[in-house]
């Protein structure tokens, strides 16, 4: 008997939680589906298993920049709709929001049925203040409800489509990032590289994974660092990943004076072995979808610290609360601390330049307090029971349940 036939469209392969979201979803999907997998650009990272088939749509680079990416768009357009009318799958399904859009305007042109998935927060993502947002919030309102689902990540993000994109609520339904939770404890178990352990001897670490993007935010983070560090001497920072603020980031912790305290170790392929080591994880993020990071570092029981910014840490980490209950700061729920979310500016100077801001302030007091009070550590140091409800078996019987109620 043959398998249904789905299609699938992401921007790329590189680094970051969406396409590692797309590869374990999918990689999983292919035992009971024929899974054809596009990129548009040709960056990969995350590698896809030879059950899937598995085609870049163009040569392109990220790294090539914006005018060779729209030129990108419109030839993987064209090569794709031709993939589409050859292929006749069963169901079109995309990722993020250019993949989104391409997909839709296929699916008009075959007639396929067609999911797309929302990862980010547009409001955030794309301010109404730029022409790129501008242009990205109208085709949302114009295309996103001609879909016959939309998968979003996390509950917030639900209601802001149906309230801010007049997307039609049963047309929307909210499925988390699956997550294979045995294998990250398998990781973790991996031994340090001898470079890396001395960084964590006889230390109190933070760990904080991201790219160095604005959204990540960790300006923020690394001046908060500082207090602390004063207080704390034996207090280590590392931030795991890449991204184009790393020489701003690494600027501002010299301006600090904090070369032998925060280290920048760049993109690591087993991030689970640095989570081990490290005693809590701070997550310093402006804006966010589902923070895959965050459920990762309760795979590993690690304590956590993190904003309350829109959206996903609120969902995953303090579940008792509803999602737009006001709250005061810090708020210690059920399986993290939740702190008062960064203002979106830019502040790459040393504190005698600028002094701390409040949300900074309270970042490092619940950092001092990490450190200090061991029963603190100890009450969020069971993250794992709240993991498993992200665990890629459960999700993935959630997407098989959407994606047969159309295909049948």
């Amino acid at each position: 008997m043959l398998k249904p036939k789905i299609q699938f469209l992401i921007n790329s392969l590189i680094s970051g939680g969406a396409e590692r979201v797309a590869v374990n979803l999918f990689s999983k999907l292919s035992k009971k589906y024929d899974i054809h997998f596009y990129i548009i650009l040709n960056d990969i990272f995350y590698k896809t298993p030879k059950s899937i088939k598995f085609k870049p749509l163009s040569n392109y680079s990220i790294k090539q920049g914006n005018i060779k990416f729209l030129s990108a768009i419109l030839k993987s357009f064209f090569k794709y709709l031709k993939e589409t009318q050859k292929n006749n799958p069963d169901l079109l399904i995309s990722f993020l929001e250019i993949s989104n859009f391409l997909n839709i305007l296929v699916a008009k042109i075959t007639g396929e049925k067609v999911i797309i998935s929302v990862h980010c927060n547009p409001n955030n993502m794309y301010p109404k203040y730029t022409l790129y947002g501008k242009v990205h919030r109208t085709l949302i309102k114009l295309l996103y409800p001609n879909v016959d689902k939309i998968i979003t990540v996390s509950k917030q993000i639900e209601q802001i489509l149906i309230k801010n994109y007049n997307i039609p609520k049963e047309k929307i339904k909210t499925i988390y990032n699956p997550h294979p939770i045995n294998k990250y404890q398998k990781l973790a178990n991996e031994p340090l590289e001898k470079k890396y352990q001395k960084i964590f001897k006889d230390s109190f670490v933070f760990i904080n994974i991201g790219r160095l993007t604005e959204p990540k935010g960790q300006w923020f983070l690394i001046r908060a660092f500082k207090k602390v560090s004063k207080k704390y001497p034996n207090a280590k920072l590392i931030i795991l990943g890449e991204g184009e603020l790393k020489e701003k980031l690494q600027e501002l912790i010299n301006k600090l004076n904090l070369q032998d305290k925060v280290f920048l170790l760049g993109r690591q392929d087993n991030v689970f072995k640095f989570l081990k080591n490290s005693h809590c994880f701070v997550f310093s993020s402006l804006w966010e979808g589902l923070p895959n990071t965050v459920i990762e570092a309760l795979s590993i029981n690690l304590p956590i610290i993190s904003t309350d910014c829109k959206t996903g840490p609120r969902e995953i980490l303090c579940p008792e609360l509803d999602i737009e209950e006001k709250i005061y700061y810090s708020y210690y729920g059920k399986y993290g601390i939740l702190t008062k979310p960064f203002p979106r500016k830019f502040i790459f100077k040393s504190l005698e330049e600028e002094p701390l801001i409040e949300e900074e302030k309270l970042l490092s007091e619940l950092m001092v307090k990490m450190i200090e009070n061991e029963s603190l550590r100890k009450k969020y140091s069971s993250g794992l029971e709240r993991a498993k409800d992200f665990d890629v078996d459960k999700i993935v019987k959630e997407w098989e349940n959407v994606i047969d109620s159309l295909i049948k």
